[in-house]
């Protein structure tokens, strides 16, 4: 019966197969189902918004995350992302999204938009819908009320919104979609605020992408990072569409940046003074009187958690322009950024600033001297950096004239930056062709404030370390040399040394200095071959491979020049010098560092302003004598043996140590002469004074001995504390501190690329705020470091106390068994009266050019004289001292080194 009831009735047909619970085809049923879920929330009139609504919201696109990501995970065909792309899911998402302002839906909504944003096999960003509702979804979540929009929600929104903008960086047909540029006509400029602020909204409607990324600029945290990162991509992406590069000219986004940069400027302290907390004051102030607080009480300090914070914030503003500038492909949208970036901030803010500072009114001139030294170390982009000094210094570069084949975009930049340009100089104001800034920094060189002499000192040094080539060129008096001009010979070279080194031992008293004058020859070797002007000399000659690699590292070529003696600057210099003793432990750290900074350029020649001229070079009549000698004994023989007989006679005569008169010493020497003179006659004066002297510098090195350091593990301080105690001990010496630029100072900001160490280990550490804390961090005078926004060069524990007071166990620092009064006693120091002159702020178009004119501020008197403790009078001694070690090592590197060193 059956079979033939089969064969009658036919075959029944067979069980369809269940999908698997793992399969696609299962998911995207469930993925339909769900989705069907989300419509029933969701219609083209609106959108039920209350609770049980959305809480079945939120788990439905929880789901369809949870789906959209085991879809990605498994194999091709991905059937869920195929259906959210032909089904429009984004659009749906976003408008559930923005309709209900729920936290829970807003970060599933996120979710969703940042998975699908990241696929690459559907054309998701290229839904227009999406484009036109994002807005709306994003700008919801930005008003959402009562509450603010959590931290979390904000950083997953702005990276959905730099998602888009990566995409688009790597797709530029993408612009089509999102940048939808409309035409403006002039119908309604009768009204020039309406039309303005029509033009402004329809702006931001036309790619409300870049102005959402654009508003959350100054954000911290990762809003911030993913808004800034967002926005250079769609700067680098009007490369490829001239539509958004004009839209970006015309536009007002760098308008904005410039005066969200002047705002943050406006935050600032308009008065500042250095300062050290408790655990921040240097050991090397314990005998000064730098920690007496002689600045206005209005002043804030430096140590103030207020104006670290505004000045990192406007420092990594700054940062950020030179990331625009570095990302503008176009030179266009570079320029306006430049031309706003000048008139907006350089000459609306920045130059008055510096116009009207003053030491009168409690700290200006520190405080902008102060800010413009951080800004020339946070900038390296060539273009801003080269803008900034050309402004400041009133260097103004005719502007090419309009081209009318030029494109469009060229067009309409020249035109807002005449624009701007009328705008600015409608006002009756000095301009930086007046007084710029070379005047305003020789004023504050005699200023009588000794934080605002450290303040333009350590401005000057961070010039001449990373925009050497300008310095040189702007702030000093130069000469080219002569050809007739002759190069020191080995004898004068040797004779040069043996008397700085005299002057060393002069004020040593005693005690050798083999040791430590070793490890200054090797950190100067470091530190010439670091500098930026060295690479070219160091190079082989060949010149068409030192002009390429000068291109390459973007070094300006220099030529071989020397300091004029009557250079101002130069002249201001010696006249710190001569206060060496009266001036604050800041002052002349910063002093010095300039000082090392003018002499460390190899195309700088030392001859006449630091050394002897050669020219002045005096022989007695016995080494005359012997050469004569030596050049006639060939005269009879042949011609080849006579020039031998003559270059013998050359080579010995340049062997010869020669002798000047006193009249030709040059001027640093003979400064630094009668300093060594008051050296002793301080020692003749003041009893014990070989003593004291000894005993503040041990105190120095025993603090820096004892206290760990902290860029070093634990265990590596404990490992090297152990290695000290365990030396043998040994007659100690005359206590030897480290290099004036390395161990008295950690602040050097070099124009060249930081090296990760040197002959002695340094290591790139950022430095603090405050100058002395910063340059004297590696004599651990605090436990802990202040913040700081600028990178610079630190150094590592020096090992010269290994031979001093390292040699013994470690030990407390050294108190003096002398009664601390004693150091408190005044002593009468004979310096140079130098006059301040009139203050910036006081100056008319007539005054500034008659300074201009002159080229120095007035003449100082004669001598004059001050008191001061005697442990400061102590530690500026034994500064002095590692400053002409200093500068004795740097001689004799640099004679071998740029081979300045004449043999015969």
């Amino acid at each position: 019966m059956d079979f033939w009831s089969r064969l009658i009735g036919g075959a029944s047909p067979a069980p369809k197969k269940k999908a698997t619970p793992n399969s696609p085809q299962h998911r995207l049923a469930q993925f339909k189902s769900t989705y069907n879920s989300l419509l029933i929330w969701h219609n083209g009139d609106g959108v039920s918004v209350d609770a049980f609504a959305a809480e079945k919201t939120r788990i439905c696109l929880r789901r369809v995350a949870e789906l959209l990501n085991d879809d990605t995970k498994g194999p091709t065909p991905h059937l869920c992302i195929a259906f959210s792309a032909t089904s429009r899911l984004l659009v749906i998402v976003s408008r559930l999204a923005s309709a209900f302002a729920n936290d829970g839906i807003t970060h599933e909504a996120l979710g969703i938009c940042g998975l699908l944003i990241d696929r690459e096999e559907e054309a998701f960003l290229e839904d227009r819908g999406f484009a036109e509702v994002l807005p709306t979804f994003v700008r919801s979540i930005l008003c959402a009320e009562p509450e603010p929009i959590d931290t979390d929600a904000e950083s997953d929104m702005l990276e959905v919104l730099f998602g888009i903008a990566s995409r688009i960086r790597l797709q530029p047909d993408l612009l089509r979609v999102w940048f939808v540029p409309q035409s403006h006509n002039d119908e309604g400029r009768n009204n020039e605020e309406t039309f303005m602020s029509s033009i402004a909204k329809s702006r931001s409607e036309e790619f409300p992408l870049f102005y959402l990324l654009l508003s959350y600029v100054p954000a911290e945290g990762r809003a911030g990072e993913f808004a800034r990162m967002g926005l250079l991509y769609l700067i680098e992406s009007a490369a490829h569409s001239e539509e958004l590069e004009r839209w970006i000219v015309e536009g007002d986004m760098a308008a904005l940046m410039a005066s969200g940069l002047g705002a943050l400027y406006s935050q600032l302290s308009r008065t500042l003074a250095f300062s050290y907390t408790d655990e921040e004051s240097p050991t090397i102030l314990t005998y000064s009187d730098n920690l007496l607080p002689r600045f206005a009480p209005n002043a804030e300090e430096t140590t103030s958690p207020e104006y670290q914070l505004h000045l990192a914030t406007f420092l990594s503003s700054l940062v950020f322009w030179q990331d625009l500038l570095g990302h503008c492909v176009s030179s266009d949208v570079k320029q306006t950024l430049l031309d706003h970036f000048q008139f907006l901030f350089l000459q609306q803010l920045l130059y008055p600033s510096l116009l009207e500072s003053s030491d009168v009114d409690g700290g200006s001139s520190v405080a902008v001297l102060t800010y413009l030294r951080h800004i020339l170390e946070a900038i390296d982009q060539t273009d801003l950096v080269d803008l900034t000094i050309q402004y400041l210094f009133g260097i103004q570069e005719p502007a090419p004239a309009i081209d009318p084949l030029a494109r469009p975009t060229a067009i309409a930049r020249r035109r807002k930056s005449e624009s701007l340009l009328h705008h600015s100089t409608s006002g009756d104001r000095i301009s930086p062709h007046l007084f710029n800034l070379a005047d305003l920094i020789l004023a504050n060189l005699h200023s009588r404030s000794q934080q605002t002499l450290a303040a333009t000192l350590t401005l000057l040094s961070v010039m001449f370390q990373r925009q050497h080539p300008q310095a040189m060129t702007l702030l000093l008096k130069t000469r080219n040399p002569k050809k007739t001009d002759k190069c020191r010979t080995l004898g004068g070279q040797e004779k040069e040394v043996d008397v700085m080194l005299s002057m060393v031992e002069r004020i040593a008293d005693g005690g050798s200095l083999d040791d430590a004058y070793d490890r200054y020859l090797q950190d100067e070797r470091g530190l010439l071959e670091a500098h930026p002007c060295s690479l070219p000399l160091l190079m082989a000659p060949f010149s068409e491979l030192q002009a390429a690699t000068v291109s390459k590292h973007g070094h300006t070529p220099m030529k071989q020049h020397t300091l004029a003696v009557e250079d101002p600057v130069l002249k201001s210099l010696l006249s710190l010098v001569e206060n060496f003793f009266l001036n604050d432990v800041e002052t002349n750290l910063a002093l010095t560092q300039v000082v090392i900074d003018l002499a460390s350029c190899g195309y700088t020649k030392l001859e006449g302003w630091f050394l002897t001229d050669p020219d002045k070079y005096i022989y007695d009549d016995s080494q005359k004598s012997h050469t004569s000698q030596r050049g006639s004994s060939g005269t009879t023989a042949d011609d080849d043996v006579s020039r031998v007989s003559t270059l013998h006679s050359t080579v010995t005569i340049a062997r010869c140590e020669p002798s000047w008169s006193v009249d030709d010493v040059s001027p640093v020497c003979a400064a630094l002469d009668r300093l060594v003179r008051q050296v002793e006659a301080f020692r003749h004066d003041i009893q014990d004074f070989s003593l004291l002297l000894s005993e503040c510098r041990g105190t120095i090195e025993a603090d820096e001995d004892v206290r760990p350091d902290p860029r070093m593990s634990e265990k590596e301080n404990r490992k090297s504390t152990g290695s000290r105690s365990t030396s043998p001990t040994r007659a100690m010496p005359i206590p030897q501190i480290g290099s004036i630029s390395e161990r008295l100072r950690s602040e050097r900001l070099s124009g060249s690329e930081p090296r990760n160490s040197s002959p002695r280990g340094r290591q790139l550490e950022p430095p603090s705020t405050p100058i002395v804390v910063g340059r004297l961090s590696h004599l651990r005078m605090s436990s802990s470091r202040s913040a700081s926004e600028t990178s610079s060069r630190a150094y590592s524990p020096s090992p010269l106390r290994q031979d001093s007071v390292a040699s013994t166990p470690p030990k407390p620092p050294i108190v003096s068994a002398r009664p601390r009064g004693r150091l408190l006693h005044r002593v009468n120091v004979v310096g140079k009266n130098v006059t301040a002159p009139r203050q910036a702020r006081e100056v008319s178009g007539s005054e500034a050019r008659s300074m201009r004119s002159e080229s120095v501020g007035p003449e100082p008197t004669p001598m004059a004289s001050g008191d001061v403790s005697l442990g400061h009078l102590l530690t500026n001694v034994v500064i002095l001292q590692e400053f002409i070690l200093e500068l004795t090592a740097l001689v004799e590197i640099r004679g071998s080194l740029f081979e300045e060193v004449r043999y015969a």
